[in-house]
């Protein structure tokens, strides 16, 4: 019997839902205990994290820019009259309001217009966005949040870099594994909605003049790797919690030679 998905509408919730997502596979490829150790972690507000999320929200939901996010005066609160021009901003915030720079809001506003110009440049129409559910595969739960659902038929995400240029996506891909989370949202979607989609895109900007754009596919090879690690993610998010056990890399030992150690899972592209 299948079992439809269940769309949240808020991030705090959608993080408190105990399921399987990309960012925990990529730990759980590590070990399982990477991944409850991922899941216990103190997530504190950096500035890349803050940051993103303007970008984010300045790209996909404008409308919601004000709502979530203002910008701090620029005042020497060494000062008697800075400390009473800040004091006077804090009593005007809202609950759930995020505190940027000046600088911070000046440098996402660029990054966030070369996102938009690039994506009109395609003629890319967007007809859902910041979209979140979850679903069952093989009787485990997943969960994605999708950047972008685009009326031409694909998915999109949005990533800033140091280096749009192919060589420097390859890295980020064979670092950060885009290439599992390219597997894994398309699956989840498509499990989801019995919907079948034409593919999943990456937009990649750099965050430093000329703020260059790239979007990109990820090929075929690499895609056949990220369906060897959604498995074994799986299977492992299965195992550990059937059993309540949780082990790291164990006592065995391993040979590490060139090609990679025999008992890891880990990837060795070509």
């Amino acid at each position: 019997m299948r079992i439809p998905p269940d769309i949240i509408q808020h991030r705090v919730l959608y993080d408190g839902i105990q399921a399987l997502n990309y960012s925990g596979s990529k730990e759980l490829l590590k070990s399982p205990a990477h991944y409850q150790a991922y899941l216990n972690q103190e997530r504190e507000e950096t500035k890349a994290l803050r940051m993103g999320s303007l970008i984010h929200c300045a790209v996909l939901q404008p409308e919601l820019l004000n709502e979530k996010f203002i910008t701090a005066p620029i005042c020497d609160k060494r000062t008697k009259e800075g400390k009473a021009a800040f004091a006077e901003f804090e009593s005007s915030l809202k609950p759930g309001q995020t505190v940027v720079s000046a600088e911070e809001s000046c440098e996402c506003h660029i990054i966030a217009s070369a996102a938009k110009h690039a994506l009109d440049r395609m003629g890319v129409e967007f007809e859902m966005t910041e979209f979140m559910f979850t679903t069952d595969h093989c009787g485990v739960q997943l969960k994605c949040a999708i950047d972008g659902i685009g009326t031409d038929g694909y998915l999109y995400d949005l990533k800033t870099t140091e280096d749009a240029s192919p060589a420097g996506i390859l890295k980020s891909i064979r670092a950060y594994r885009y290439n599992l989370q390219a597997y894994f949202y398309r699956l989840c979607f498509e499990t989801a909605f019995e919907r079948r989609l034409l593919g999943f895109r990456f937009l990649f900007i750099e965050k430093t003049p000329p703020y260059a754009t790239a979007v990109v596919e990820i090929g075929p090879e690499l895609m056949s790797y990220a369906c060897s690690d959604f498995e074994k993610a799986l299977q492992s998010y299965r195992e550990c919690t059937t059993l309540n056990e949780w082990p790291a890399y164990g006592d065995a030992v391993q040979v590490i030679d060139i090609k990679g150690p025999s008992t890891s899972t880990a990837i060795t592209f070509a």
